[in-house]
């Protein structure tokens, strides 16, 4: 009713001490936007009052409120309720099933895309590690005998080096499981 008199009635503006974004419409309704510019106003008040040594303007602001409200209204609409298969709304229960279950696949998904990333970032310093050292950057793993001089190859461990044994291992089982890989 609030917002219905603002909006076309001449009616009061938004109460700002109990802030309430009308989610049923999108940032740029005039009750949300005199929300937004008011949340503006309040932060860059702040800013000033506590002498925040990194000020932002207020264009990047707004844009960051303005996806914070596109977070909010998506989280608020997929958490009410849904038709059913049946035709019939969700009851409160299978509401919080589904709401868990989301959760549950979001979380999943997110983890396994870390993981993706992680996996790529491994495989790029590997591949850099590889094009530093060259062909004549690792040690031969077998001796020599010359002239019945039986060589010796000994590896000298600085402490200063990075123990990527381990690294490299990986680096040879791959070559081994996939021939075309280098």
């Amino acid at each position: 009713a609030d917002v219905h008199a603002y909006e076309y009635e001449d009616g009061p503006d938004p109460d700002t001490d109990k802030v309430a974004f009308d989610l049923t419409r999108n940032y740029s309704s005039p009750w949300n936007s005199f929300l937004l510019s008011y949340l503006l106003r309040e932060f860059q008040m702040r800013c000033v009052q506590e002498a925040w040594p990194i000020r932002k303007d207020d264009d990047y602001i707004e844009e960051v409120l303005r996806e914070r409200y596109k977070r909010l209204r998506t989280l608020w609409k997929n958490a009410r309720p849904k038709l059913t298969a049946k035709g019939l709304m969700e009851t409160p229960a299978e509401q919080e099933a589904r709401l868990v279950e989301n959760s549950l696949i979001q979380g999943k998904e997110s983890r396994q895309a870390t993981r993706r990333r992680n996996v790529g970032i491994c495989w790029k310093w590997l591949q850099r590690l590889i094009i530093t050292l060259g062909d004549h950057g690792m040690s031969s793993e077998e001796s020599s005998v010359e002239n019945g001089i039986e060589n010796v190859l000994r590896v000298k461990k600085m402490e200063w080096r990075k123990n990527i044994d381990q690294e490299l291992e990986i680096i040879d089982l791959q070559r081994i499981l996939d021939k075309d890989i280098f």
